[in-house]
Order: C-alpha cells, then structure tokens, then sequence
C-alpha cells in the first residue's frame, strides 16, 4: 500500500485548488472532468478566477512511474514545440503550460500536470458509436479527415510521428456553429532529440489503429507511415461505422496484429449495407476508395502512401464526387495539403532567375517562432523559445531583455521609428526594448490579451491579437499614453495588421477574418473564408495584400462606394504563406512553409526557387536587388538575380 492518503482524498483536495505551471500562469481547477488509472482531468479557469476555460491533466501520486511521466513530459514538449510557429495549426489541440504541484499531507505529494486547450465537444470514437454501425454523412466525414490530415501534415513537417493516432484522441469542436477537428494526446509520439521507448514502453498504442511496425523491437521503421496506417483506418471507419482491424473480445492482441500482418485489408465493398446511401450507390467510387484504404493499411511501410498528403490527395476527389451537396471548397481556393499545384496557374513570360546562398550560420539549440528584417538598418532580428537575436556581419548575437521577460511570451518582433525593438506576444507582453535590454511597456498593453501582429509604419503602433479570457479578436491602437481598443465581434484570433491609406485599419486572422475598421464602424470583407488568413501589407494603391493558409492570396482594392473588394489570386504554391513584404517598388513577396518564396507578377503569385532550406519561412524582405529569407532554422539566405 502507499503510504500517500488514498487516491480519493487528493481528488478532493484538488478541487478548488490553484496550481502554478513553470511560466508562472496560475490555474483556477473547477469541475473534474474525467479519470483513468493514470491520472484526473479537471476543468479549470486560466490565470484568473473568471478567466477562460482551459484542461487541466494530472498524474495520480501512483502513476507517477517512470513510463508515465516519460509520456507525460513527452506530450508537453511536443506540443510546445508545436505551438512555437507565427500561427500556430487550429487543429493541433493547444498547450498552455506544465509543472509540477505539490500537496502538503504528512508528505510532499508531487502532481505533474498540463494544461491545455477547453474543446466544448465530442470525440470522434462517441460521434462514431453515437451512429450505431453506421457511416458518417459523407460531407461531414471529408470535412474531419481533412483537418485531420491538415494536423499530421503540421506534425510531420516538424519531424514528429504521433503514433497514437485515434477516433478517441480527436476531438470535435464547435466554433461559430463550424465543427474543428483537433488532434490530442501526443504521449506516444516519436520527435527529434526526444528519446524514444523501446516496445515494452509503448503497450498504449491502440489495437487496430497501431501498425506492425509499432510492436517491432527498437521501433526503427515507426515513421510518418506509421501515421499514415492509422489515418487510413479512421477513415475506413468514418465512412463505414466499422472498424478496420477490430479486435475482438477475448482475442489475444497477438492475433488482431498477426490479422494486420497476414490477412485481408479492410473493403468498404464488405461491409456496403453500412455505407451511406450516397457512397454505396457509387461502387465505382467505392472500389477506388478501397484501393487507397488498402495501400495506406498495408503491413509493410514502404508499400504505403509516401505522406498523409499522398493519401488524402487521392481520396478527397472521390469523396467530392458522392457528396450530396456541392462542394465550397471545389473552386481556386480549396485547402489542399498536397505539393505546388501543377498546372492551375496560368502560363506566363519565362521568371527571372535568382541565385541564393546561405549567408550565416544557424542558431544553435534554439528554434525560431517570428523574426523581423530591418533593411534600412541592414540587421535582422529573431525570437526563439530562448531568447531574442540579432544578425549582422554574417553571424547571430543574442539581444539583453528587460529581467523578467520570458522569450517563451514573445510572438513578433518590429522595429519602431525610435529605434527600439517592438517586442510583443502573449499575456499582454508589448514593450520597446533599447540598448542594454532597457525596456518601457507600452500603455494599454493588459495582461488579458495576446498579441499577435503588430503594424509600426507612419510612427503609428497599432497591435492584432485576442483576448485571453474569451475567444474574441482584438486590435489596440497605441498612443503616448493610451490605447485606443477595438473589440471584433465574431473574430478569434487576428494575426496580423495594416493601416491602409485612407486611414481605415485592416486586419486578418483565423477562419478567414477579414475586417476593415473605420472610425464609426467595423466592416467585414467577404472573400469565401476558406482557410486562415495569417499576413497583409498595405499596397500603394490604397489596398492591401492578403496571404493565408493553402496558398491563398488576396488582392484587396477600395471601391468606389469606399467598401473593400477582395480578389482571389493566382498562386504557384499550396504551401501555408506566413509572411508579406512589400519592396520599394510596391512589389509583393511572400514566403510559407517548406521553403516557398513567391513574388507577385501581373496578378499571379509566382514561386521562386529557393533550394538551400525546407524550414517555414518566417520573413521575406525585398530590398535594393537584395531578397533576405529567415526560415525558422535560423540559416539567413539572400537571393540575388542570376
């Protein structure tokens, strides 16, 4: 027996309680939510009584084992990791902090906990049961599995397997009356420099839905195929309300695996009394699903799709096809999590050609989450999970910050007119920081908000972000001594802003926010919100540019009534675009995940090929001749025409 009070006890004590994570956040714990052997799931307020909802996961005193809390900080660290990029993927579920609470009961009991995002819903395994053997609606299960797809594509790009994947570990939230799918749960998985378990270590992982690979002594092939098996499973069971692999009661896990290895992939033709009428009326469709089930369920990783962006790739279209409604997403602006579009661009005069070259060297033990070129000062300036850096002479120095300022807070970097560096991010940080790390906090900065983009042209400061204790957009305009704040009913977070020339302030966010906010009025701009918007920069022709998720990019003009028209345009890529710069000239670049650098020519978005990195890049700045790239390795390039 442990000499601990009894498990019920702390349970008790627990509610009500305030514990503290390693940032110094306080959370308020409420209602218990859930518990298993391991641990209790409480809801909780974040950093104030009345703050917002957030969960709270602890470790029982006697599942703190070395396995556990193995999982336990293992999860933390990814999804930290995870959440350190400009704008964070809305269908990873999101972390808040962790540490470690202590009870004081004739012993320190130690409780490692996490806190993470509140999702008011189900999970996808209570939506399945919940249709009694039945296929989902074929509309909603290609709208699940493509954010789904669109989580693992994030995951994978940063070098992490999440090998647990699940209908249990997917949540399903409901924003605005749109259901969002989140992946949780990432105690299994497989990263970078996070030493991986031996098989004894990983008996989780879910019978049906983990391949053969996972059960192999060391785990060497566990992969992003790995992923991919399971991801193909779940969509087998979405559309037929069956599991692909099920492991029946009383049967051995030797057998469910030895069936994974030797026997018959999963048929949708099986099993067509459960499909939905819309699908099994189309057993043409069916039998091509069945053939991209089969390859991605496969024994052997190397007989599977190459990526998640393979599989979905090929089964999105047959999906659209059965659909009973038309598709939103079926026209320029479809999310697709695929490679460069070939073929959707229209053919233009032969590009230019450039010559990069890695300029310096990368920082080293950190990652890049914003960064900021400074052309007139010929410096760039950089924030990672440990400090704040600046590059010249070809080489990263850090920059002194105010004591106190924790560079896990900071999500961008500017430069004002007065020479200081504009530090901001979340918990109400917005400083301007000066030589030596002398600092003044700018008024109207709360602690209540997050900021998220920031806009310092003209001498103005005008910040983009959200409210901590409610899901809701907000922009602060900064004075000398005040703050002029806009409240935008209907946003949740906005990343980023501009003043336009009129005077009118522009702003962008998640879920395609778009609004322009006049002195009287707030208006929004249509454009089809099909996926997130994440940079704008004011053109000179009295609009803006706008790029976002998927490639998208937005041509926004003033009408002649005054209200702002959005054009969708052209582009040469799929890849996420997270920043925007203007050169001297008024020409757009743009740079996005896996390396992608696109100038705008004559309406189209034009990729220029930049070989020497496949990290996202965090700042494109075009500047006399000279194109000066960030990604978030840290490896400054600079393009030259060849």
């Amino acid at each position: 027996m442990l000499s601990e009070p009894p498990a019920n006890r702390i349970r008790e004590l627990l509610a009500g309680a305030i514990v503290v994570g390693e940032g110094g956040t306080r959370f308020h714990l409420r209602t218990l939510l859930g518990e298993g052997g391991q641990g209790w799931v409480f809801r909780a307020n974040f950093d104030d009584p009345e703050g917002f909802w957030v969960v709270v996961k602890i470790l029982r005193p006697e599942g703190v084992t070395e396995d556990a809390l193995h999982r336990f900080g293992q999860e933390a660290k990814v999804l930290q990791m995870l959440g350190a990029v400009p704008a964070p993927n809305p269908n990873i579920i999101r972390f808040y902090d962790h540490g470690v609470h202590h009870l004081q009961l004739g012993a320190d009991i130690q409780l490692p906990f996490i806190a993470l995002e509140y999702v008011d819903g189900e999970t996808l395994a209570k939506v399945i049961d919940e249709n009694l053997g039945v296929g989902l609606p074929i509309e909603r299960a290609s709208r699940i599995m493509k954010q789904v797809a669109r989580a693992l594509h994030t995951v994978h790009e940063h070098r992490i397997v999440h090998r647990d994947l699940k209908p249990s570990n997917i949540l399903l939230a409901q924003q605005h009356g749109i259901e969002i799918a989140k992946v949780t749960d990432f105690g299994l998985v497989k990263a970078p420099h996070l030493s991986p378990r031996s098989t004894a270590t990983i008996a989780g992982a879910t019978l049906g839905y983990a391949p053969p690979e996972q059960y192999e002594m060391g785990n060497s092939r566990v992969g992003p195929q790995t992923d991919v098996f399971s991801f193909g499973a779940i969509l087998f069971e979405v559309l037929s309300g069956r599991g692909a692999f099920p492991h029946q009661p009383g049967e051995s896990p030797l057998r469910t695996v030895a069936r994974i290895l030797s026997g018959d992939r999963p048929q949708l033709a099986r099993v067509a009394s459960t499909l939905r009428p819309e699908l099994r009326e189309r057993l043409d469709i069916v039998g091509l699903l069945d053939r991209e089930i089969a390859r991605a369920t496969a024994a052997d990783p190397v007989h599977r799709h190459g990526s998640v962006v393979e599989l979905w790739n090929a089964v999105e279209p047959l999906l659209r096809t059965v659909e009973r409604r038309p598709s939103v997403s079926a026209g320029p602006a479809a999310f697709a999590v695929s490679g460069d579009r070939a073929g959707s661009v229209p053919s233009m005069e032969r590009p230019r050609s450039w010559q990069f070259a890695v300029v310096g060297r990368r920082i080293e033990h950190d990652r890049l989450r914003t960064a900021y070129v400074s052309s007139e000062e010929g410096a760039v300036y950089a924030a990672g999970l440990n400090g704040v850096y600046r590059f010249e002479r070809r080489q990263w120095v850090p920059v002194e910050l105010p004591a106190g300022l924790d560079p896990r807070r900071i999500r961008g970097l500017n430069k004002l007119r007065s020479g200081e560096l504009l530090v901001y991010g979340e918990a109400g940080l917005a400083a301007a920081v000066g030589p030596g790390g002398a600092a003044r906090q700018l008024p109207g900065a709360s602690g209540d908000f997050n900021w998220l983009g920031a806009f310092t042209e003209d001498g103005d400061v005008i910040l983009a972000g959200e409210r901590r204790s409610r899901p809701i957009g907000c922009v602060a305009e900064i004075g000398a001594q005040s703050a002029n704040l806009h409240t935008l009913t209907g946003t949740t977070r906005l990343f980023s802003v501009t003043r336009l020339a009129s005077g009118a302030i522009l702003v962008c966010g998640s879920h395609g926010d778009l609004v322009q906010i006049l002195p009287t009025a707030q208006r929004p701009v249509p454009w089809g919100r099909t996926g997130h918007l994440y940079a704008v920069a004011r053109s000179a022709t009295g609009g803006a540019y706008v790029v976002g998720s998927g490639g998208h990019a937005l041509d926004i003009a003033p009408s002649s009534t005054g209200d702002l028209v959005a054009t969708l345009e052209a582009v040469q890529t799929t890849r996420d675009l997270w920043s925007l710069r203007l050169d001297p000239d008024g020409t757009p670049w743009a740079g996005g995940s896996q390396g992608r650098v696109l100038e705008r020519r004559s309406g189209t978005w034009v990729r220029i090929p930049c070989d020497l990195t496949q990290a996202d890049i965090l700042a494109v700045c075009p500047f006399r001749g000279v194109v000066t790239v960030v990604p978030d390795d840290g490896a400054v390039i600079e393009g030259r025409p060849g």
